[in-house]
This record gives structure tokens, C-alpha cells and sequence, in this order.
């Protein structure tokens, strides 16, 4: 038996990366303060749950004097597949939040298998919307049970 393990997302993930694309957009910096937006997704290889979301400002201070963007978490059973996905995670990015302060769900407990993904993507404030910075996420090994667990199975 092994003890449950927790980290930060791509101790469970990897990046979708397209064959035509070269980078790993998903990765990259977010300019929350730009046109709403489809950063990319992160496939599931190790079998886990989801415990916390975030994001934290770090090229410039987020804010919308009228209407916070939002930064948005989507569970997709198949890749690039909005069949199914689900709204896992939204993150409201209040006025103001200082670089380097975290906005955080933890309130989360959102199992993944292999082969789901985790979409993510933000929507433009209003009112002089402003943010750049960086999506982060926690996830926890699945406890061992003989539905996820790959050496048990089930008598007949």
C-alpha cells in the first residue's frame, strides 16, 4: 500500500499540445485583462482529485471597476470535447488583487481519470479590466479502491 501523495497540477497532468501547435499555451502567462479567452488543456495520466484552483497576478495587477474577470476551470471527459464538460472552478478576480496575492477555490474535491482533461479559460471585466498572471491548481492521489486500482479486480 502507498501512502496518498498531493501536488501541484502537473504532478497528475500533462499538457495538450497539438501537433501543429509549439508551444504549451496552457502554460503560459494570462492576460486576464485581454479579449475572453481559451488557454488550453491539461490531459489527465494519473488518476486524482481536484482539492484547489488559482490564480495570482503577476505581470500586473488584476481588476475590473465594473464587473471582475473570471478565470474558469471546465472538466472534459474526452479532449477537446466539450460533450459532457463541466464547470469544475470559476475564480472572480476582484478589483485590485495585488501581484503576487492568490485568488483560490479549496473547496474542491473533483475526481479525475486518465484520459479526462481540465479546460481553462478566462472572461474579460468590464471597466478598464486589467490582469496578468498565472492559473495554478492541487490535486491528491485517488484513494486506493478496487475501481481505480489497476492490479485488483473484482471476483465474479
Amino acid at each position: 500500500m502507498s501512502y496518498a501523495q498531493s501536488g501541484n497540477l502537473l504532478n497528475y497532468f500533462m499538457p495538450n499540445i497539438p501537433l501543429a501547435v509549439t508551444t504549451a499555451g496552457v502554460l503560459a502567462e494570462m492576460d486576464i485583462g485581454a479579449a475572453s479567452a481559451n488557454h488550453g488543456e491539461m490531459i489527465c495520466v494519473k488518476a486524482c482529485t481536484l482539492n484547489k484552483t488559482g490564480f495570482m497576478p503577476v505581470g500586473e495587477l488584476a481588476g475590473g471597476s465594473s464587473a471582475a474577470p473570471t478565470v474558469i476551470f471546465t472538466k472534459r471527459p474526452t479532449p477537446l470535447s466539450a460533450t459532457g464538460e463541466t464547470v469544475v472552478s470559476t475564480l472572480i478576480v476582484p478589483d485590485q488583487t495585488a501581484i503576487g496575492s492568490a485568488i483560490v477555490d479549496s473547496d474542491l474535491s473533483v475526481d479525475f481519470e486518465v484520459g479526462d482533461s481540465i479546460e481553462i479559460s478566462h472572461t474579460i471585466g468590464t471597466g478598464t479590466p486589467t490582469g496578468i498572471g498565472f492559473w495554478f491548481a492541487e490535486a491528491s492521489d485517488k484513494p486506493e479502491v478496487i475501481g481505480n486500482n489497476t492490479e485488483e479486480t473484482e471476483t465474479a
